[in-house]
Protein backbone atom coordinates (compact mmCIF):
# COMPACT_ATOMS: atom_id res chain seq x y z
CA UNK A 1 0.00 0.00 0.00
CA UNK A 2 1.13 3.72 -1.13
CA UNK A 3 1.72 5.80 2.04
CA UNK A 4 2.76 9.67 2.03
CA UNK A 5 6.35 9.67 1.84
CA UNK A 6 6.27 11.38 5.53
CA UNK A 7 4.42 8.56 6.57
CA UNK A 8 7.10 6.24 4.96
CA UNK A 9 9.80 8.27 6.19
CA UNK A 10 8.34 7.94 9.95
CA UNK A 11 8.12 4.32 9.30
CA UNK A 12 12.09 4.18 8.49
CA UNK A 13 12.67 5.94 12.20
CA UNK A 14 10.55 5.01 14.91
CA UNK A 15 8.99 1.24 13.01
CA UNK A 16 5.50 0.94 11.61
CA UNK A 17 3.52 0.29 14.79
CA UNK A 18 4.56 3.64 16.53
CA UNK A 19 3.76 5.47 13.41
CA UNK A 20 0.39 4.31 13.05
CA UNK A 21 -0.21 5.04 16.46
CA UNK A 22 1.08 8.87 15.73
CA UNK A 23 -1.50 8.60 12.78
CA UNK A 24 -4.42 7.42 14.92
CA UNK A 25 -3.44 10.04 17.46
CA UNK A 26 -2.15 12.79 15.49
CA UNK A 27 -3.65 12.15 11.94
CA UNK A 28 -5.18 15.26 10.22
CA UNK A 29 -2.75 17.73 12.01
CA UNK A 30 0.77 19.58 11.95
CA UNK A 31 2.42 18.45 14.36
CA UNK A 32 5.66 20.58 15.71
CA UNK A 33 8.41 17.78 16.93
CA UNK A 34 10.38 19.30 19.59
CA UNK A 35 14.16 18.63 19.97
CA UNK A 36 14.22 17.74 23.76
CA UNK A 37 11.62 16.62 26.25
CA UNK A 38 10.06 19.37 28.57
CA UNK A 39 7.16 20.74 27.14
CA UNK A 40 3.61 19.67 26.31
CA UNK A 41 3.50 17.77 23.09
CA UNK A 42 6.98 15.60 23.78
CA UNK A 43 4.70 14.39 26.51
CA UNK A 44 1.86 13.53 23.96
CA UNK A 45 4.30 11.72 21.87
CA UNK A 46 5.75 9.81 24.75
CA UNK A 47 2.37 8.95 25.67
CA UNK A 48 2.08 7.94 22.47
CA UNK A 49 4.47 6.01 21.67
CA UNK A 50 6.72 5.92 24.19
CA UNK A 51 9.91 7.61 25.43
CA UNK A 52 12.98 5.59 23.02
CA UNK A 53 10.31 6.22 19.41
CA UNK A 54 10.26 9.69 20.76
CA UNK A 55 13.69 10.51 21.50
CA UNK A 56 14.77 8.45 17.67
CA UNK A 57 12.06 11.01 16.13
CA UNK A 58 13.32 13.99 17.96
CA UNK A 59 17.15 13.22 16.75
CA UNK A 60 16.31 12.32 13.02
CA UNK A 61 14.36 15.16 12.98
CA UNK A 62 16.88 17.29 14.36
CA UNK A 63 15.29 21.05 14.43
CA UNK A 64 12.28 21.90 15.68
CA UNK A 65 10.09 21.57 12.75
CA UNK A 66 6.41 21.36 11.33
CA UNK A 67 5.45 17.80 9.97
CA UNK A 68 1.86 16.86 8.47
CA UNK A 69 0.42 13.41 10.06
CA UNK A 70 -1.34 12.41 7.13
CA UNK A 71 -4.71 10.76 8.49
CA UNK A 72 -4.29 7.71 6.22
CA UNK A 73 -7.54 6.18 7.25
CA UNK A 74 -7.48 3.25 4.63
CA UNK A 75 -4.41 2.01 5.30
CA UNK A 76 -5.81 2.42 9.36
CA UNK A 77 -8.42 0.45 8.26
CA UNK A 78 -6.31 -2.39 6.63
CA UNK A 79 -4.12 -2.65 9.34
CA UNK A 80 -7.15 -3.11 11.93
CA UNK A 81 -8.87 -5.77 9.53
CA UNK A 82 -6.02 -7.50 9.78
CA UNK A 83 -5.35 -7.83 13.06
CA UNK A 84 -8.94 -8.65 14.24
CA UNK A 85 -8.70 -11.11 11.01
CA UNK A 86 -5.67 -12.84 13.01
CA UNK A 87 -7.59 -12.24 16.31
CA UNK A 88 -10.29 -14.18 14.57
CA UNK A 89 -8.05 -17.11 13.68
CA UNK A 90 -6.27 -17.60 16.84
CA UNK A 91 -9.71 -17.68 18.75
CA UNK A 92 -10.87 -20.46 16.45
CA UNK A 93 -8.07 -22.39 17.26
CA UNK A 94 -8.40 -21.86 20.99
CA UNK A 95 -11.76 -23.63 20.19
CA UNK A 96 -14.13 -20.84 19.83
CA UNK A 97 -16.59 -21.16 17.54
CA UNK A 98 -17.11 -18.89 14.36
CA UNK A 99 -20.27 -17.16 15.88
CA UNK A 100 -18.85 -16.79 19.61
CA UNK A 101 -15.67 -15.44 17.85
CA UNK A 102 -17.19 -12.90 15.76
CA UNK A 103 -19.60 -11.91 19.54
CA UNK A 104 -15.83 -11.41 21.00
CA UNK A 105 -14.23 -9.72 18.60
CA UNK A 106 -17.74 -6.83 17.81
CA UNK A 107 -16.71 -6.19 21.67
CA UNK A 108 -13.55 -5.52 21.21
CA UNK A 109 -12.99 -3.73 18.21
CA UNK A 110 -16.38 -2.27 18.63
CA UNK A 111 -18.37 -3.08 15.56
CA UNK A 112 -21.06 -4.51 14.83
CA UNK A 113 -21.30 -8.24 13.98
CA UNK A 114 -22.06 -8.25 10.57
CA UNK A 115 -18.93 -5.67 10.24
CA UNK A 116 -16.99 -8.28 12.09
CA UNK A 117 -18.45 -11.24 9.98
CA UNK A 118 -17.52 -9.15 7.07
CA UNK A 119 -13.76 -8.85 7.31
CA UNK A 120 -13.48 -12.12 8.07
CA UNK A 121 -15.41 -13.21 5.45
CA UNK A 122 -13.50 -10.65 2.41
CA UNK A 123 -10.17 -11.28 1.68
CA UNK A 124 -7.74 -8.44 2.38
CA UNK A 125 -5.73 -6.96 -0.30
CA UNK A 126 -2.14 -8.07 -0.71
CA UNK A 127 0.39 -5.31 1.25
CA UNK A 128 1.77 -4.66 -2.38
CA UNK A 129 -1.23 -3.49 -3.14
CA UNK A 130 -0.57 0.03 -4.74
CA UNK A 131 -3.25 2.76 -3.96
CA UNK A 132 -2.84 6.35 -4.81
CA UNK A 133 -2.65 8.96 -2.16
CA UNK A 134 -6.53 10.20 -2.50
CA UNK A 135 -7.44 6.45 -1.92
CA UNK A 136 -5.93 6.39 1.34
CA UNK A 137 -7.99 9.45 2.79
Amino acid sequence: MSLPPVIQDLIGIIGHGHTMALVREFGGRDLRVPRAEGNDVWAALVEVIGEPATRKLAAAIGIEREIYIAKCERALKHDRNRKLIARYEKLLRDGESGRGAVFILAGEFKLSNRTVENIVNSPLPEPSTVATQGQLF
